[in-house]
């Protein structure tokens, strides 16, 4: 404000342009101040706002202690399937046995079926047997996916094969 006193002592300007330049100065610092006194306000306003939310944070998760009960929310499916079939002979016949009950893969797997086998899927959620992709004799050319309990012994007795499918020649 002193430099601009003196200034305007040095200019020869009407007293009128004086008052009008005086009173545009003091405003434009009053100004400045609003917008500063804003500013700090709006910080502290949301720095406070930061510490109630985290003060009422805390204090809600004090005495959650306590498990949680959500059985009488969660419906359970006991006859929906839990898991995937678990596939471990898989692949082409190439030969079949004399008893046609035996067979080999293209991948080398020898593999019996007993009759204590089980064929086809079953479960709540399975196709009906005449839709499954099941035929009733083990050819070559049919594509076999099956289960067995011990992968190491030679031939593999199946425990299960749900697929004996020839897509090329199918029969019912």
């Amino acid at each position: 404000m002193n430099a601009y006193k003196n200034v305007m002592k040095q200019i020869h300007a009407s007293e009128e342009f004086k008052i009008k330049m005086q009173n545009e100065m003091m405003e434009f610092q009053q100004k400045e101040k609003r917008v500063f006194m804003k500013k700090v306000r709006i910080s502290v306003g949301s720095l406070v706002a930061c510490a109630v939310i985290a003060v009422v944070a805390s204090l809600v998760n004090v005495n959650n202690d306590t498990t949680i009960d959500l059985t009488d929310r969660i419906e359970v499916d006991h006859a929906a399937p839990a898991a995937s079939a678990v596939v471990n002979i898989e692949g082409k016949i190439t030969e079949v046995g004399d008893d046609g009950l035996s067979f080999t893969l293209d991948n080398g797997m020898e593999v019996v079926v007993t009759d204590e086998t089980k064929l086809g899927i079953d479960g709540p959620t399975a196709p009906p047997k005449e839709e499954q992709f099941f035929e009733p004799t083990f050819r070559v050319g049919n594509l076999i996916g099956g289960f067995t309990e011990d992968t190491t012994t030679e031939p593999v007795t199946a425990a299960v094969i749900y697929t004996n499918w020839n897509f090329e020649k199918p029969i019912r």
